[in-house]
């Protein structure tokens, strides 16, 4: 078949097109992979999952990481069906808790590591009930303070009986439901199951309670370092919103410290800190809601369930707030 100079000159033309066009594609495909290009979903293999993390360690071999990651339950769900703590759905008073606490601001001699009080983590399962878990985490917390008892409160009662609107697809911290009138539940009575349903009122009180709450600063900013180490040592520990993705869904151990942008997301209990290790710059000691199967353990425990998160790192301590008992 003889082709003319012009139907030449049109392939040609054609195949410098489509070689431009592909360009951007290919470059997409071998550039390091970052937080934007890889996502965990309910339809990954074992095989699948592999390869992403040896990509995601790629990333942070790169940028100079030293945190641990791997495989754990918490990657078989997607994030944004675990972290749905939404500022949208602040309650209405949630402004009246915006703290002006003096004592928050004072220069204490506190220690340069301090493990604050805390109960064992648990498992928020699929349901987005972070903000659950967070609340009930700090008030546990205080609770086992000023008491020296150990109380395991439901988040599950707190998931289907809240008058906010509060469910697996989101909410914020729910305080407001372990002030009388509103008394929490016991787990032993009202177990966790993951899945919000009718609010059962055959459970007694659990006989505790909280006199009231506060934000360190304000409902929509990171308090100072020295305010939320105050706070955790005046009061036992701290819930608090951070930033989470992909990686540190994936955390094993070490110092998380790498840059997250995006909006918070997720429900968290600050325990303690330490200003040396394994963060040379300082961290807080993080107790998650993703199981014992997820992170690393807390100081003087085997229990894992817990991360070393630098400061300022991920907004972690954003619209940090405490119970008073």
């Amino acid at each position: 078949m003889i082709f003319s100079k012009k139907s030449l000159l049109l392939v040609f033309f054609l195949a410098v097109l489509v070689v431009m066009l592909a360009i951007p594609a290919l470059q997409g495909i071998q550039r390091d992979p970052d937080d934007n290009e890889i996502r965990f979903t309910d339809d990954d293999s074992i095989r699948s999952l592999k390869f992403k993390i040896e990509k995601m360690r790629d990333v942070m071999r790169r940028d100079g990481d030293t945190f641990q990651i791997e495989i754990n339950p918490a990657v078989l769900v997607p994030l944004d069906q675990l972290c749905t703590l939404k500022e949208g759905l602040k309650t209405v008073d949630s402004s009246l808790h915006e703290a002006k606490n003096p004592e928050l601001n004072e220069a204490l001699a506190l220690p340069t590591s301090y493990t604050g009080y805390f109960t064992i983590p648990k498992d928020q399962m699929s349901c987005g009930s972070c903000w659950a878990f967070s609340t009930l985490g700090e008030v546990e917390a205080v609770i086992l303070k000023n008491t020296g008892t150990t109380y395991d409160l439901s988040e599950q009662h707190m998931l289907d009986c809240n008058p906010y609107g509060y469910s697996c697809s989101g909410g914020w911290f729910a305080f407001g439901m372990c002030i009388p009138p509103n008394y929490p539940r016991l787990e032993s009575c009202y177990p966790y199951v993951g899945v919000k349903q009718t609010c059962k009122t055959s459970c007694p009180s659990a006989g505790v309670y909280i006199n009231n709450w506060y934000y360190i600063g304000t409902s929509s900013s990171v308090p100072t370092v020295t305010n939320i180490k105050n706070a955790i040592y005046n009061y036992g520990s701290v819930s608090a919103a951070v930033v989470v993705n992909t990686y540190f869904q994936a955390y094993s151990s070490g110092c998380f410290s790498r840059k997250v942008n995006g909006s918070v997301n997720h429900g968290i209990v600050l325990c303690g800190w330490n200003d040396t290790t394994p963060c040379s710059s300082g961290a807080w000691l993080l107790k998650n809601s993703w199981g014992t199967s997820w992170g690393t353990t807390a100081p003087g425990t085997t229990t894992r369930g817990f991360m070393w998160i630098q400061y300022g790192v991920a907004k972690v301590g954003y619209a940090a707030c405490y119970a008073v008992y």
